[in-house]
């Protein structure tokens, strides 16, 4: 059974376009509906001040670089945009790239619902809201409660990660397999980077957020070879 177990982790994945299709669009839409639903659903505990804080996340609270919150924002786009084009070049052939591609905007919307449902069932307000809250009225804003965990940071994490495990599901030995990861997971935590410089996140938003991604970006791809 173990050896059935491993074989099966080492089997390239096996994609069900229509079907892998419709749950990626499933779960793109929960996370829309989400999204748009988490200021009426999440609790809104402010006036914080930094004393709320932990000493770790602290470091956020008062950050306001120019610029970050754009360039975060440019970099998020550009690797969700690139890691679905990945297997293009990693692929052997158009149906692998097609199907490993569907993985990886899989694991993406996947990423993005999960973000969602965490940012409402935890609340936590953004760095910004510990200054105070630059307007009294932010407070009762849930639009300002979903700091954790960093979607900027788990979303583009997950499709790189995904786009890199499919890859080497075909290909083991292949290292060029490791480029989306390495260089698409960079981008997606300096855009983790850009949002705590912006105040927009903690240190433990953007770390999670890496987490979660990674883990998605593993579990989907893989669970294809069972």
């Amino acid at each position: 059974m173990v050896l059935a177990l491993l074989a099966a982790l080492l089997s390239p994945p096996t994609v069900d376009r229509a079907w892998d299709a419709a749950w990626a669009l499933g779960a793109a839409g929960g996370w829309a509906g989400l999204h748009a639903l988490q200021p009426d659903l999440v609790d809104t505990p402010c006036p914080c001040t930094r004393d709320d804080v932990n000493a770790l996340d602290r470091v956020a609270v008062g950050l306001d670089f120019p610029q970050a919150e754009g360039l975060a924002d440019a970099l998020v786009v550009t690797t969700m945009a690139l890691a679905p084009l990945a297997p293009a070049l990693l692929a052997d052939g158009p149906d692998d790239a097609l199907d490993d591609a569907l993985l990886v905007a899989q694991s993406m919307a996947a990423a993005g619902l999960l973000t969602e449902a965490a940012k409402i069932a935890v609340g936590r307000p953004y760095p910004y809201m510990h200054g105070p809250a630059p307007y009294p009225e932010q407070n009762g804003d849930g639009v300002n409660y979903a700091s954790f965990w960093s979607g900027h940071t788990a979303v583009p994490m997950a499709g790189v990660v995904a786009a890199t495990t499919a890859c080497r599901l075909r290909h083991p030995g292949r290292a060029a397999c490791w480029l989306p990861a390495l260089v698409g997971g960079a981008l997606a935590l300096t855009a983790g980077g850009l949002q705590i410089a912006a105040e927009n996140h903690f240190p433990t938003d953007v770390a999670t957020g890496a987490a979660v991604g990674v883990g998605v970006g593993w579990l989907l791809p893989t669970a294809h070879t069972w």
